[in-house]
């Protein structure tokens, strides 16, 4: 299996069903009304486009969404967009995009709330609504056995507030400051060719992983949902040397 045992963060050891896709959700119908469109967004729509794109963050799933949902029938073009594509295979259909930093900047008061100093109005913050996927007890004692870490898309105070949900400090972390997913550069400058396995929830992970593999030489993937139903379970596992 390898020294490194490393995870993805939302959806992996988060539960993020309650925070960011309803950041994304308020963000769109936000958007949409500085438009003049009253539109409901649904989750699901969310959820789907996330699985099956390779977004790389939130801010470029909210973009995708406006988009849609200003051209018009949003399940149809969440059905029809293509796995593995991304932020510019939307922009290029619709020859149009919005500036990130003003859907930063929204996400960011939906989401952190009043952690976040450049917030445009007053809101708790959804972070807050997160659950823990895996006890911190048995982090604690995978990283006595393996060199454990996180590459996310989440930024340093996005991982010190999964930090805190969990209960656990990750000395080895890439986050968004660094870079994003699928670029494989960002795990070579944690692993350094060393060999180990990473944990993920998207086809954006997989792709990661592939293209490290390309690139670097073999490292070990499984996708939560398709390969590993429950995150403790593989972990336990892992320590019983069950893989």
């Amino acid at each position: 299996m390898g020294q490194w045992v490393i995870f993805d963060v939302d959806g992996t050891l988060i539960d993020v069903s309650e925070s960011y896709d309803l950041a994304v959700k308020l963000t769109v119908e936000y958007f949409l009304r500085t438009f003049g469109v009253e539109r409901e967004i649904k989750l699901e729509w969310i959820r789907k486009l996330r699985s099956k794109g390779t977004f790389g963050d939130d801010f470029k799933v909210s973009e995708a969404m406006i988009l849609f949902s200003l051209a018009g029938d949003v399940d149809k073009l969440v059905e029809e967009f293509p796995a593995g594509e991304g932020i510019d295979w939307v922009r290029k259909k619709f020859g149009f995009e919005i500036f990130s930093g003003g859907i930063e900047r929204v996400f960011n008061t939906f989401y952190l709330g009043d952690v976040y100093a450049d917030r445009i109005f007053d809101f708790p913050g959804l972070w807050r609504r997160e659950k823990p996927l895996i006890r911190s007890g048995l982090l604690e004692e995978l990283s006595e056995r393996f060199k454990v870490g996180v590459v996310t898309g989440r930024n340093e105070l996005e991982l010190r507030l999964a930090e805190k949900i969990l209960g656990f400090h990750f000395e080895n972390a890439i986050t968004r400051e660094f870079g994003l997913k699928p670029e494989p550069s960002i795990l070579w400058k944690l692993v350094k060719g060393e060999k180990g396995v990473y944990i993920g929830d998207t086809l954006n992970d997989e792709l990661f992983i592939e293209n490290y593999r390309k690139k670097y030489g073999d490292f070990s993937f499984f996708m939560v949902g398709r390969d590993i139903d429950d995150v403790s379970v593989f972990v336990k596992n892992l320590l019983e040397g069950e893989l």
